[in-house]
């Protein structure tokens, strides 16, 4: 049946933009029952202006041309950075001053503006499935002719969830978590009978609210005209929006209570609070033929009573009695702010939305991924379906919408991958900038995809040689003579001489007596500690250990015990609790995210003491610290102490692997046991060959290394001396810190659009209050252009440091940079 509905649509809908072109009589049909879309209401949207909406509404005609239902649209800006709740309004001014387009989309709406409940209205229920069919048509060609980016389809019970879905899942809509609404239906044949169904604690809480005026002095006063305050309105009601947390959308003014006033007469009432004939707060209600609808809120925080009177549990104590007065049947209480409500004895009802991007199947999965992560329900919630309740808790029914967006089925492996939106997420907000394309060497700067230069000051090249021209002489050279690559792992057809020259240079080189390669560095971590460790094995970790290191404890089966960052206190206590189990103490000995070196004398001390070993992970410290280069083991003075020695090749030496220097029998074990070095193809002679040249430069010329380090000390002082939180430690590695993953890579996109690459650092790699920038140097860094990074750093400055940029500063002014110029001219 529904396959079928978008095909016979056509002119079964007349669309007008605005209410004045449609007759009152035409638009208020008889059987229509949704009173939120009577003339009157939608009229009081429209005159007030608010929110700049767009409107449109739609009647929906049958074959014979009878109109059997009618439909409100609206077109408004969304700001969905309102569902980080993490996001400070610091960061997020900071973010929207770098990107102010950021997560803010044109979205055309079928809703109710101000109010709950479904937006299209049939006459009878068999007309739904049609006449949505003919909203959604409807929607598709406003959002192509209009450039309007989503649809969303609001307020969707959960009687009517399975036929909208089988409506609109098929025109390309998700599924996705509402708010829920709280209701009262009053069953009950007065306000007092009401009262009395209550628990006898609740009850007095109530009843103690209707004494404000004889407790506090504060009069209480049933308005219909109130257009005369509406200036009053409008400030009391901006003061409780500008605190609201869970949700921020309609923005009430003047013209609104004004427009209520005249259109809603006599469907609308405040509930107006006054403390010495001031006003300090109301409850602005409507109702309708069956329900009264508790709508918004203001209040003067400022009031001297305030902390004392609990004017909002008065007012919705109130309004219930006003529902009773009035003969409703129903008291609506809206969405958010749920404690109060459950107090009241109000029913959660779950509701659903339906999204749907303009053209892009994976942003419309992705907004409807985000709205079901991040919108907070009651832990309780009540649904009606063919007159029978049905209750969830707030985990089963997000679980259900989560569900209901897979395009995968709950046994199915790639789920995982299926239900992961965060990168398209980024796309979506046109802030993701992972893997650029470059096309250049890594050098001072480098040649974007664009042609462009662009200062990098986010790479591991730390001594500059993968540019240098003895590295790609030797690598040329032996590629020319070996090959392109080796067919064959180590143990069987894979070994060159080439390969056990550089393992004995390299054993000589850390003073261990034999080494061994592997294919990548993570694959050398990898192999090493899962052969090494065992299930009864305790695997002692600093908690900013690299990946690698936890990837390759997790594959043996050992124990993990992890202590603080570079907290040797805490690590000795885990080691008292531990004598006599056999441990291996793993450790970074530069900390790649951070910087930080690891205090080697202290843990060899300490795994003397208590009877361990140490594996010691020189990456990031090879050929750039110690008196020649030999890492911290040298900087350190206990390169014969150490137990095993780990490095790359992919940072200092310019080229590809790494390698384990230790013992003989822990080398052979590691080269007969270790699965990731026996079951992995050979490094090609070429990446040999580079590595070779490299490591005898790191011998051949030591000023490298006083440059490096030179130049990431400037660097980091100059970033101090502008405000941000930079920290030097002796190392090429300077992390800034902005303190928010979303503000850390919106940065990063636009310091390479200013013509700097950096490396964004975000969680999992340090935990979000550490987000930032990894900035990292080379020996070869031309001071020109790190002055030029400082330029760019100094210019959005305002955005990342104060994260109050002032109102009018323009982010493309050009900044000068305010350090030394002639500081680095020494060593130029």
């Amino acid at each position: 049946m529904v396959s079928t509905l978008f095909e016979k649509l056509q002119d079964s809908t007349t669309v007008f933009h605005s209410l004045d072109e449609c007759e009152r009589h035409q638009w208020d049909l008889n059987g229509f029952s949704q009173s939120g879309l009577d003339y009157s209401f939608l009229k009081t949207v429209e005159d007030s202006g608010i929110n700049k909406l767009k409107h449109r509404y739609a009647l929906i005609d049958d074959a014979e041309g009878e109109t059997i239902g009618r439909a409100n649209f609206y077109e408004v800006d969304m700001d969905f950075t309102t569902m980080d709740k993490k996001m400070t309004d610091g960061v997020k001014k900071s973010v929207k001053a770098l990107y102010p387009d950021f997560m803010t989309f044109k979205v055309y709406e079928m809703g109710m503006f101000t109010m709950i409940g479904e937006a299209l209205d049939v006459n009878k229920q068999e007309d739904t499935a049609f006449c949505l069919a003919q909203a959604a048509q409807h929607m598709q060609a406003y959002c192509e002719e209009e450039n309007a980016d989503f649809m969303l389809i609001r307020d969707i019970p959960y009687e009517n969830l399975e036929l909208y879905r089988e409506v609109l899942e098929p025109a390309g809509f998700y599924p996705a978590l509402g708010f829920a609404n709280a209701s009262l239906p009053l069953r009950w044949e007065c306000f007092d009978d009401y009262l009395m169904s209550l628990n006898s604690k609740d009850r007095h809480k109530l009843k103690t609210a209707l004494k404000t005026e004889e407790k506090f002095g504060v009069q209480v006063e049933v308005i219909n005209d109130y257009s005369t305050l509406s200036s009053e309105l409008e400030h009391l009601w901006k003061k409780v929006n500008a605190k609201a947390k869970d949700y921020s959308r309609e923005q009430l003014n003047e013209a609104y209570f004004i427009q209520s006033a005249k259109w809603l007469h006599e469907n609308s009432e405040i509930i107006a609070f006054r403390y010495e004939g001031k006003l300090v707060a109301f409850m602005y209600n409507v109702f309708g033929s069956d329900d009264y609808t508790m709508l918004d809120w203001g209040v003067d925080y400022d009031f001297p009573l305030y902390s004392k009177v609990s004017l909002y549990r008065t007012a919705s104590v109130l309004s219930i009695k006003r529902a009773f007065e009035l003969g409703k049947s129903c008291f609506e209480m809206g969405i958010t702010n749920y404690i109060p409500k459950k107090l009241l004895g109000a029913t959660m009802e779950p509701l659903t939305y339906f999204v749907k991007h303009r053209d892009s199947d994976e942003y419309s999965k992705t907004l409807a991924r985000l709205l079901t992560e991040n919108i907070d329900l009651p832990e309780v919630l009540h649904a009606n379906k063919t007159g029978e309740q049905t209750s969830f808790t707030d985990v089963d029914w997000i679980e259900m919408i989560r569900s209901m967006q897979d395009n995968c089925s709950p046994q199915d492996v790639f789920k995982i991958a299926d239900r992961e939106y965060k990168h398209s997420l980024l796309k979506m907000g046109k802030i993701y900038g992972f893997y650029p394309e470059f096309r250049s060497s890594q050098s001072s700067s480098i040649v974007n995809e664009n042609g462009e230069d662009v200062v990098l000051i986010g790479t591991n090249s730390y001594l500059g040689l993968n540019s240098h021209p003895g590295v790609i002489k030797a690598s040329v050279e032996a590629t020319q003579k070996y090959g392109s690559g080796c067919s064959g792992s180590p143990l069987l057809n894979g070994t060159l001489d080439l390969h056990a020259k550089l393992e004995k240079e390299l054993a000589a080189f850390v003073n261990k007596p034999s080494a061994v390669l592997c294919s990548t560095g993570y694959q050398t971590n990898l192999a090493a500690l899962s052969a090494l460790c065992n299930r009864d094995t305790l695997v002692l970790m600093d908690e900013r250990n690299h990946r690698s290191l936890y990837d390759g404890v997790r594959l043996s089966g050992a124990d993990i015990a992890l202590f603080r960052h570079c907290d040797l206190a805490h690590a000795e206590r885990i080691l008292k609790r531990n004598v006599g189990r056999p441990c291996l103490w793993v450790t970074d000995s530069v900390f790649s995210m951070e910087g930080t070196v690891a205090d080697l004398s202290t843990m060899c001390d300490l795994k003397e003491k208590y009877g361990c070993r140490l594996f010691v992970d020189e990456s990031h410290a090879f050929g750039v610290l110690g008196e020649t280069g030999r890492g911290v083991s040298e900087l350190h003075n206990v390169v014969d102490r150490v137990d095993i020695v780990m490095g790359t090749f992919s940072k200092s030496l310019a080229s590809l692997g790494g390698f384990i220097a230790a013992s003989e029998d822990v080398v052979e074990f590691i080269k007969h046991k270790a699965g990731g070095h026996i079951f992995s193809a050979s490094l090609p002679a070429g990446v040999v060959a580079a590595v070779r040249e490299s490591l005898r430069l790191v011998d051949a010329e030591p000023e490298r290394r006083v440059q490096l380090l030179e130049k990431s000390k400037y660097m980091a002082d100059a970033l101090k001396e502008m405000g941000y939180m930079a920290e030097y430690n002796n190392t090429p590695i300077v992390p800034v810190v902005f303190g928010d993953e979303t503000l850390a890579l919106a940065a990063y996109k636009k310091f390479f659009e200013e013509g700097v690459f950096v490396n964004p650092v975000i969680p999992p790699a340090v935990p979000d209050f550490q987000s930032g920038f990894r900035t990292s140097y080379m020996a070869n860094h031309e001071w020109k252009d790190l002055d030029r990074a400082l330029a760019v750093f100094k210019k959005l400055r305002p955005y990342l440091v104060d994260k109050t940029p002032l109102e009018g500063t323009d982010i493309n002014e050009n900044n000068a940079v305010g350090n030394n110029k002639n500081a680095h001219q020494v060593s130029a």
